[in-house]
């Protein structure tokens, strides 16, 4: 009696647990996304990061686990696979890829308020509700061809030369602003030297700020970095030459600054 009472002790305890991880997982909190910046290293599941793929770091979830992602501001949805850990920030329950965060258009706020759910069986990472095959419209009919107008005796006039030829349109010119260079504070150094330095962009608590930062950067061709100091995370250009100052401060204008902070590298 008692083993069998023992027996289904077990097979409670094993129903329950079976129960407990296949039960619907819900979360309410605030998504963030990272960018091509993590390009290439590896993350904690051993998967190299591609900010391309529709991934997400979350603190406790098991890797590989299916999450619909929605964002409650514009309810747009995203499935995503759990391939990372964290974040590692305060007030946030997840961390999406690029793709992920284009999709639910969060990138200029680098934050949303989203609904974390499970993803439905079969449903593979990607946009929600894209996964039927487009169709192309179709083309216009084309037009049946035109029959030749009957020949006549009567003399054709030739039409004048004007008619022929439209006058050129005339078109104002217009005024392009030109980005100016960033102010380089002190000072930009003399030409000549071999000495190298860095030039400091900004520095920024919120990380997300800093990414957003760096992106316009690279978008220009310049080839940031960032630099951890206690809460604030810098954002800087190192290595410079002294005679390449000026071009790099033209650069960081066409991004958007207005300045950047230099000095001399050991």
């Amino acid at each position: 009696m008692k083993k069998f009472i023992l027996i289904a002790i077990n097979a409670f305890v094993f129903t329950l647990v079976c129960s407990a991880q296949t039960a619907p997982f819900h979360e309410e909190g605030i998504a963030s996304w990272y960018g091509t910046e993590f390009d290439g290293q590896t993350t904690a599941s051993g998967e190299v990061f591609n900010s391309n793929d529709y991934t997400a770091a979350h603190p406790m979830l098991p890797f590989g686990t299916l999450l619909t992602i929605t964002n409650k501001d514009n309810n747009k949805k995203v499935t995503v696979r759990v391939n990372d850990r964290g974040p590692f920030i305060s007030n946030r329950n997840i961390d999406l890829s690029k793709a992920a965060a284009e999709h639910l258009d969060m990138i200029a706020s680098g934050s949303a308020p989203v609904s974390i759910d499970s993803a439905e069986a079969g449903v593979a990472p990607g946009p929600v509700g894209n996964s039927a095959v487009a169709v192309a419209p179709p083309l216009p009919a084309t037009p049946p061809p035109q029959q030749p107008a009957p020949l006549s005796d009567a003399p054709v006039s030739p039409a004048p030369a004007a008619a022929l030829v439209a006058p050129p349109a005339t078109v104002p010119p217009v005024a392009v602003a030109l980005a100016k260079p960033a102010v380089i504070k002190p000072a930009i150094p003399p030409a000549g030297t071999n000495k190298r330095y860095r030039l400091q962009i900004g520095a920024y608590k919120v990380p997300r700020n800093a990414v957003a930062v760096f992106e316009k950067l690279k978008s220009v061709g310049l080839n940031p970095a960032y630099e951890r100091s206690g809460d604030l995370y810098r954002v800087v250009l190192s290595g410079i030459k002294a005679d390449d100052v000026q071009a790099v401060a033209e650069k960081i204008g066409q991004a958007g600054f207005t300045e950047a902070l230099i000095r001399e590298e050991p």
